[in-house]
Order: structure tokens, then C-alpha cells, then sequence
């Protein structure tokens, strides 16, 4: 065998033995589609009742009523005669009467809305997420702290140990209605739930991405019409 013939075999094996070693540590990671499956997996785990919370509102509803127009309910009028008999009447010759009460909204995004094609891989180690826009989940007014007011007497607080069953059901669905009013302009024109949202999100992808094989993900997410979060440097 000559000098030329060993070098090119020798040659031949040491360039095969790279060729093993670059495929062996070469690791392209999961593909795409692993991603978004991984995504929407771990967002509908965590959801398992389709809706995703991702934050809470604390707020104070007011639900106004003028008797002048004849609209005062008939919950307040019975909760009066229960609880303020010296404030029924307050509630004629066109007063105005205030039932004021502090309370909760949690907030987040219906997570049978989202799908595949929502989540975008961009570059190795991106991945975008468009959410859709948040939406009112629960209200809980504290019924505790439940004040009525009116133009004369100032506010008064009732106990809701002290109003009626039917009473109480009435004024907590009008109190209700007040508040998921006010919460969904809220999150309309805040942006502190859609940041708080992505941050959440964030938070729970990360670890379910990096089992996956993502190494060091990064996310640029967008809630509604409104990007939000985004990695450092675009």
C-alpha cells in the first residue's frame, strides 16, 4: 500500500469520524410543529374549564337610581323597609338613591379561541403567541362592605345578614351587571391586564417549552391588537 493510499484512507476515516461527531452534536431542536403543540397544550392544561384567569380587578361599583323617574327597583325599596324604614321617604319626589359596594373581577381569555395558527416559531429559541382579546371571567362584589346613599342622609351600610334572600339575590344582580360594565371598559382601555396576561403566560410556557427542547425560550406575545411583550432587541 502506498504512502498517497494511506494518506487518503487515513484521510477518508478521519473525516468520517467528524462527520459522526458534528451529526451527534448537532441538535436542531423541536420542530415547529412541537411547539405549538407544546403551547397549546400546556395553556389548555391549565385551563381545564376552557377559561384561562390571568388577573384580578380590584373596583368599587356604584349603581345609581332617581326616583324622579320612577325606576327605583323594587330590591332596593324592600331592603330600605328592612334595614333604613327612615330612608323609603327618600325615595320619592325625585331624590336620587346610591347603592355602592366593593368587589373583584378576575379576567383572561377563553382558551378554546386559541389554535395553531396563533403561535409562530420565528427564530430558534422565538416564539410568538396572539391572544385573544380579555374578557370579564367573574365578579365577586363584597356584600359586607355594601353601602346605600342618598342625596339627604349620606351613606348608610347594610349587612347583608340583615336583607331578605330574594332582597339580596336582586341587588347582587344589579350590582353584578354594574360591575362587569366597568371591568370590561377597564380592560379595554388599560394596558396593565394585557401586560400582566403575557407575563403570566410567559411564566407558565417556559418550563413546558424548555422540557420540550427549546433552550432558553423567548416570547413576543400580543393581546388583542396590542403587542405587549416582546424579546430583548426585537
Amino acid at each position: 500500500m502506498t504512502t498517497h493510499v494511506r494518506a487518503a484512507i487515513g484521510g477518508g476515516v478521519i473525516a468520517g469520524l467528524l462527520l459522526v461527531v458534528g451529526v451527534l452534536l448537532w441538535d436542531p431542536g423541536p420542530s415547529d410543529a412541537t411547539v405549538r403543540k407544546t403551547v397549546l397544550t400546556t395553556i389548555q392544561d391549565e385551563a381545564p374549564a376552557s377559561f384561562l384567569v390571568t388577573g384580578t380587578l380590584d373596583m368599587r361599583a356604584t349603581v345609581r337610581v332617581d326616583s324622579a323617574q320612577y325606576l327605583t327597583p323594587s330590591w332596593l325599596t324592600s331592603l330600605l323597609r328592612q334595614t333604613q324604614p327612615s330612608a323609603l321617604p327618600l325615595l320619592r319626589g325625585g331624590s336620587e338613591t346610591q347603592v355602592r359596594v366593593p368587589g373583584t373581577v378576575s379576567y383572561g381569555f377563553d382558551v378554546q379561541t386559541l389554535d395553531a395558527s396563533m403561535i409562530a416559531v420565528d427564530d430558534p429559541g422565538r416564539v410568538g403567541v396572539a391572544l385573544p382579546s380579555l374578557t370579564v371571567h367573574s365578579v365577586e362584589p363584597d356584600l359586607g362592605r355594601l353601602e346605600v346613599r342618598s342625596q339627604a342622609s349620606g351613606w348608610m351600610r347594610v349587612l347583608p345578614s340583615d336583607m331578605p334572600a330574594a332582597v339580596r339575590r336582586e341587588a347582587l344582580g344589579a350590582v353584578k351587571a354594574a360591575f362587569r360594565e366597568q371591568a370590561a371598559r377597564r380592560l379595554e382601555a388599560a394596558t396593565q391586564p394585557c401586560v400582566n396576561t403575557a407575563r403570566a403566560l410567559k411564566k407558565m410556557l417556559r418550563p413546558a417549552l424548555e422540557a420540550a427542547g427549546v433552550e432558553a425560550p423567548q416570547f413576543r406575545i400580543r393581546v388583542g391588537d396590542e403587542l405587549v411583550l416582546q424579546p430583548k432587541g426585537g
